[in-house]
């Protein structure tokens, strides 16, 4: 692993920040069954504003941490009076090792309010992406989720939205679908569904699923794939889910 850090900060700053990165992937790559050999070329950005994290970031992103996968890269806005926890970047970036990725054309948001058009590697589709940073997040490290101002659990979140919450797997599983919820909706049900299909079918499936679907093919397809591999259908599957939520202890 590699650590930059730009600006301010103490060597007793530093050592904080980096002993808390080899905490945080090493439970991650043991929860997720993955060779932490994989990853050890792990580069983080750190930086101490957030002007200076956008303008580093390659996708120019207003967030805070961002994981970019073809630089193998976290950049992060971190002040020592934080946490410097935050593994959500870095499962990212451990999903990304599971197999080959694809390039998707995007146009990006970015934080001046322009757009870039980009060519971006990835695995997944951006929908089980942050479903399952999310979730290792909870499962692992028992961090709630913002929302609105609001942490909860994302058990939580889904449970008091039910009635909300999409009633197929193909009206979110791609961008276009995902993005047009509110985030307050599909993040939680995003990172509650991986949570489900990780708790109840494993780690080993889940990434079968996970490497095999793509934003590049349809909606109809992803879903097929994802039920030949659960060997059950979307609406099976949601229904289980659904009956676990108001179950949940966490």
């Amino acid at each position: 692993m590699q650590f930059n850090f730009h600006g301010d900060y103490s060597q007793q700053d530093k050592k904080l920040f980096i002993n808390a990165q080899k905490v945080d992937l090493k439970k991650i790559c043991h929860y997720l069954e993955t060779d932490i050999s994989l990853v050890q070329k792990i580069c983080f950005e750190i930086f101490d504003t957030r002007e200076g994290k956008q303008d580093a970031d390659p996708n120019h992103s207003i967030s805070r941490a961002s994981a970019r996968f073809k630089e193998m890269t976290v950049y992060r806005f971190w002040s020592p009076k934080e946490d410097p926890h935050f593994p959500h970047e870095i499962t990212h970036l451990v999903a990304h090792t599971w197999g080959k990725p694809y390039i998707l054309d995007a146009e990006l948001d970015t934080w001046d309010n322009k757009k870039l058009k980009k060519e971006i590697e990835m695995i997944s589709t951006s929908f089980m992406q942050e479903g399952l940073a999310i979730a290792v997040d909870d499962i692992v490290f028992d961090r709630e989720l913002m929302e609105d101002g609001e942490l909860k659990l994302v058990d939580k979140w889904c449970k008091e939205q039910l009635g909300h919450m999409p009633e197929n797997l193909s009206s979110v599983i791609n961008l276009d679908g995902f993005g047009s919820y509110p985030n307050k909706i599909v993040v939680p049900f995003a990172a509650s569904f991986s949570k489900f299909l990780l708790k109840n079918e494993g780690v080993e499936k889940y990434k079968k699923m996970y490497v095999q679907i793509k934003e590049i093919l349809s909606p109809h397809k992803n879903v097929e794939v994802i039920e030949g591999v659960y060997m059950q259908t979307d609406e099976e599957l949601l229904t289980a889910w659904k009956y676990l939520i108001p179950k949940s202890t966490k």
